[in-house]
């Protein structure tokens, strides 16, 4: 796919297999909006239906947008399964000499958004994808808050929040983390997860895990020290968490933060769900009584052109 301008985003497909005509209508539909995009299409392994192509494949188109001088942005087609497949085989060293780029997407791609964070100090981008059926599902401003800060028109995102606490909600800023909490636990332990997210301000969502596999992964955070020196933790939709006559996402959400030393707050704006609002990894955010504020800063040298 041809682009427009110098600098533009690339399309990527790291993690699960998508529908195609799906991709192709949305890339028109970007195209149609001024967006200056390339694509580099990997083809299905017949031998692994679970993602997109195979490793080697997708690591080389992978590697190929990361080496490109001329992509600002790495938007990927959608989440499912397979970015841990592919850590291992980049070659950090060689992007530690290259300018910053900034990983979109959600779900799996969490796992690039923290290995790119954690080897290079990168940031990225959870937000929208656009081969799933969550893009502009219920409504559009998401997604085009998320094409207003690539194409550099939009700079700062708020969002209203629930605190989940006691008393009165207190005010923290710091950098911000987060995104899929099961692929992020699945990375605690390796090279590729944060020694520390002191001063951080966390921010968790999921899709289909029962509250007691939840409740796991919080264990995992507390008994491993990630939690240590966290300033706050907002929780996005955990679409699925439900277990019938059971356990409500509200309660497993009450839960979770009675287990918790840290000030919770609640959004649902964002996670496996329409809307998706998009949320920075290293960004700093505010978070000021029933308020999200996060900058996109112009300066950063990732606005496309």
């Amino acid at each position: 796919m041809p682009t427009r301008n110098r600098h533009h985003i690339r399309i990527i497909s790291p993690a699960g297999r998508f529908q195609e005509e799906l991709l192709d209508a949305r890339l028109k539909e970007l195209e149609d909006l001024g967006l200056p995009l390339s694509y580099h299409k990997v083809n299905p392994d017949p031998s692994w239906p679970f993602t997109a192509g195979s490793r080697l494949d997708r690591l080389e188109q992978l590697q190929s947008a990361l080496y490109a001088p001329e992509v600002k942005y790495l938007m990927s087609v959608r989440g499912g399964y397979g970015v841990s497949d592919l850590l291992d085989g980049i070659n950090w060293d060689q992007c530690r000499a290259m300018k910053p780029k900034a990983v979109i997407g959600f779900s799996d791609i969490s796992a690039l958004h923290s290995a790119f964070y954690t080897k290079l100090g990168w940031n990225s981008i959870h937000g929208p994808m656009p081969a799933t059926d969550l893009w502009r599902k219920h409504g559009d401003d998401d997604v085009r808050a998320l094409l207003d800060l690539v194409r550099g028109t939009r700079h700062e995102i708020e969002l209203p929040l629930l605190y989940e606490g006691k008393g009165l909600p207190p005010r923290v800023q710091g950098p911000a983390f987060g995104g899929c909490l099961s692929v992020l636990t699945n990375l605690i332990g390796t090279p590729y997860f944060p020694k520390s997210l002191e001063d951080h301000i966390l921010y968790w969502e999921d899709i289909a895990e029962h509250p007691a596999r939840i409740m796991r992964f919080v264990n995992q955070w507390q008994q491993s020290g990630a939690l240590k020196g966290v300033r706050g933790l907002v929780l996005g939709r955990f679409v699925g968490s439900e277990v019938e006559g059971m356990c409500t996402e509200a309660q497993m959400r009450e839960a979770l933060v009675q287990r918790l030393h840290i000030p919770v707050w609640f959004c649902p704006l964002f996670g496996h769900c329409s809307p998706n609002w998009p949320l920075p990894v290293g960004w700093p955010v505010e978070v000021d009584g029933d308020r999200l504020r996060w900058t996109l800063e112009p300066n950063i040298e990732l606005v496309i052109s």
